[in-house]
């Protein structure tokens, strides 16, 4: 059941907020029918505010009616100012429709409530007497109903809020934000908008949609798979529906697109619950290298990133062959995958590298793949992982390796000041196989120590 306290302070309007708070202290207060009434003030006062703003924006669809509402505004409380004001409330919901206030559906609720309002504030329409008194349970339903498909929504239309969306996600300085996304093209838009923004969303990150040459699609898709993640975590359900009913076109399209797809969506459930297990193989077959690639050289970029899908735990339950796959790389390889996309799936990895590394240049790469991985350390993995740097000389003393400890130690502030501990233990090791003074005893990191102490 909606909270109604917590959906008054959505009303985005500070004029009608006041009418949605007085229908709800009349609700608590047991006056039904004041509180339907009440309601339907709010409703009206909200459309009637909104095709002003619309007006005041430039909207020209909005100006004839406008003019029309100012008109009967103008004649104030006389009889024929009372009977235009009348005229416009009896097309106010046929005309949200029109400017895509509302949809049909929304517009045959807030018909209800308008005849019970009618019920209420005229009890004569009742045939045989008596004045019509509605349940609790009918006031409270028509105030959520209100507050939730209406009084909540600013004064964007459908087909705008659409376009203002996939504007932001083809901007050249778009940021992956996912509060403001939520916030701003998922929260403040009405129902129908936000099944709109999902579903184009959704159609540009499974197929790749051309957003109208205003950028790359593959681009064009790792935005839009940014936007749904951000959408997916105030409404997941929805996102999986729209997903399902797109499975069938993503199991036609071209292999290559299905590849990136897949690098782009392997984190999420609900691109794994729209796959079926053939699809399942075709895409493994897609991600696998069809042979072994010579070590001599670095892994083609296109199957780096796909190997480094192997960090989703969907990945490695419904393709097994890309783990497999990945076992088998020698080392410099393995180093570039998880180079693409750090994650916890990685750290054991990066330790193993630590303890590996035959050269002060594999010493230094290893040092910089485990800094990237500082996020996703726990006490117990910077240990273990401090331990394998002190320990091998070709980690320890490659250039590189003074400023990321220190880095290291900045970007591990999760941890706390019980991490400190561990860095010291790491100065003490270091120095014991180097000379005093020297440039491999860390002297920046101890400072950082000392400082933080």
């Amino acid at each position: 059941m909606a909270d109604l306290d917590t959906l008054v302070h959505q009303v985005w309007s500070p004029e009608v907020r006041p009418l949605a708070e007085e229908a709800l202290r009349c609700y608590n207060a047991g006056a039904f029918r004041a509180s339907i009434a009440a309601t339907w003030a709010a409703i009206t006062a909200d459309i009637i505010t909104k095709v002003a703003r619309l007006a005041d924006e430039g909207d020209t669809l909005v100006a004839d009616f406008h003019k029309k509402i100012t008109d009967a505004q103008e004649k104030g409380l006389t009889s024929e100012g009372v009977r235009a004001m009348q005229s416009i409330e009896r097309e106010l919901l046929a005309k949200a429709v029109e400017f895509e206030l509302i949809d049909s559906v929304d517009c045959r609720e807030l018909e209800r409530i308008q005849q019970d309002r009618n019920l209420c504030v005229h009890p004569s329409l009742r045939a045989h007497g008596g004045a019509y008194t509605p349940l609790p349970e009918v006031a409270r339903g028509h105030l959520a109903v209100a507050m939730t498909i209406l009084l909540a929504s600013p004064p964007t239309q459908a087909s705008r809020a659409l376009k203002e969306f996939c504007d932001h996600i083809c901007d050249p300085f778009f940021q992956p934000a996912l509060p403001h996304i939520q916030v701003t093209y998922f929260d403040r838009v009405r129902a129908a908008g936000r099944r709109s923004n999902v579903q184009v969303a959704a159609k540009a990150a499974l197929l790749e949609t051309d957003p109208a040459g205003k950028m790359p699609p593959p681009e064009h898709a790792d935005r839009m798979a940014i936007a749904l993640e951000a959408f997916a975590g105030r409404d997941r359900d929805l996102v999986r529906q729209t997903f399902a009913g797109l499975s069938e076109r993503f199991q036609r399209i071209d292999g290559l697109i299905q590849r990136r797809v897949l690098i782009r969506l392997c984190d999420t459930d609900y691109f794994w619950e729209a796959v079926n297990p053939a699809l399942a193989g075709r895409l493994e077959s897609l991600a696998v290298p069809p042979a072994p690639f010579s070590s001599a050289g670095p892994l083609p970029t296109d199957y780096a990133y796909s190997l480094a899908i192997v960090r989703s735990p969907y990945v490695r339950e419904r393709m097994p062959k890309v783990e497999k796959s990945v076992a088998e790389l020698p080392m410099h390889h393995k180093m570039q995958i998880i180079a693409i996309h750090p994650d916890r799936y990685f750290v054991p990895m990066t330790i193993q590298f630590l303890h590996d590394a035959g050269s002060w240049v594999m010493g230094g790469q290893t040092g910089q793949l485990f800094v990237q991985h500082a996020t996703f350390l726990t006490m117990e993995t910077l240990k273990a992982g401090l331990t394998e740097w002190a320990e091998n000389h070709e980690c320890r003393t490659a250039n590189p390796m003074p400023e990321l400890a220190v880095r290291l130690y900045q970007l591990t502030a999760h941890l706390g000041p019980e991490r400190n501990r561990l860095f010291r233990d790491f100065v003490t090791v270091v120095q014991a196989h180097e000379e005093p003074g020297s440039f491999y005893t860390y002297p920046a990191l101890i400072a950082a120590l000392d400082a933080a102490a």
